[in-house]
């Protein structure tokens, strides 16, 4: 929040600023815009998120907003870096307009894809996951037993991406040290679909497990398992759950207004088509992993670019205001 800094326009110069915010006018040897940007720079950013106090809602102090120093030119030299950052800055936002936009293209592109891949052909089957597979239920690991290591991952709807696939927490990670029941420990390919919605569009997102005898079925969390007889190959109805449309089912039949959850008999109403060979769902999702790796090279690309960008304004930042612009 300490990087929410706006002028205000002429026309809202009678409003009001809620609790949270500071409103600075500078005096008139000291030209607005220049103030402007010497609060994004990182001498006065990183000052402040050093001053940050609270766990909940960080913050500083009025007294400790003014007891900065502004180093300043001239006000004739203040303009002249303005008008040199503003035409900088512009260049910048219109690259990174460009990088963002190229970003959604590839994810866009990418899901196309792979809802012509998977869009029902000859040949293909309609069916319902109740006909297709059984969603089991996870174990209710007792919170006593949470610990920040250990032998098991404790996997939760946060170990999900939106988008599918798993989620490496980090220093959020809980890991489990109690006694186990067996049945709960996962192995590696294991399908999973998140039943909670800890976090917008989780809904129904599946996870394929990526190691065997590290991970825990936890409540909230369904393990899905082809039924005997069936054609069922986790890794192509792993993105089957991925589905634009079959998401979207899962959310809307959802319960739960703040938090939405489902359930094993909601997702098993949901109906999908699938190839009647395991080799054919093997195919399809190997051509679906292939355009998913082109468009996370795509995407590393583009991220790539924006953190140069934002970059290239930090130093643009610093040489206006140590005098070297």
């Amino acid at each position: 929040t300490l990087r929410r800094i706006a002028i205000v326009p002429p026309h809202l110069d009678k409003q009001v600023c809620s609790t949270g915010y500071f409103v600075l006018r500078p005096k008139p040897f000291l030209d607005h815009r220049f103030m402007y940007y010497w609060l994004f720079a990182e001498e006065f950013m990183g000052q402040m998120e050093s001053l940050q106090k609270g766990a909940s809602y960080p913050a500083v102090t009025d007294k400790e907003v003014r007891d900065q120093v502004i180093p300043f030119p001239p006000l004739p030299e203040q303009q002249r870096i303005v008008t040199l950052l503003d035409e900088a800055f512009d260049g910048i936002a219109t690259a990174r307009a460009k990088a963002e936009q190229n970003l959604q293209n590839a994810r866009a592109v990418f899901e196309s894809q792979r809802e012509v891949l998977l869009s029902f052909k000859q040949g293909w089957l309609v069916a319902s996951f109740a006909e297709l597979c059984d969603v089991k239920h996870g174990y209710a690991f007792e919170g006593e037993f949470f610990a920040p290591e250990g032998d098991y991952v404790l996997l939760t709807p946060g170990s999900f991406f939106e988008t599918g696939g798993y989620r490496e927490r980090g220093e959020k990670t809980k890991f489990f040290v109690g006694e186990i029941p067996h049945d709960y420990i996962l192995g590696a390919g294991d399908l999973l679909v998140a039943m909670t919605e800890q976090a917008a569009g989780l809904l129904g997102s599946p996870l394929l497990v990526p190691k065997s005898n590290r991970f825990l079925h936890n409540q909230r969390l369904g393990l899905v398992t082809g039924k005997p007889g069936v054609p069922w190959l986790n890794e192509f109805f792993f993105h089957a759950f991925n589905l634009g449309r079959v998401r979207r089912e899962i959310h809307a039949s959802a319960s739960g207004v703040k938090v939405r959850h489902t359930s094993p008999g909601r997702i098993c109403a949901v109906k999908v088509a699938y190839p009647k060979s395991v080799a054919e769902q093997n195919r399809v999702a190997a051509l679906i992993n292939e355009l998913h790796e082109e468009t996370q090279r795509l995407e590393s690309l583009y991220q790539r670019k924006l953190t140069a960008l934002d970059d290239l304004k930090k130093s643009l930042l610093h040489q206006a205001f140590s005098g070297q612009l």
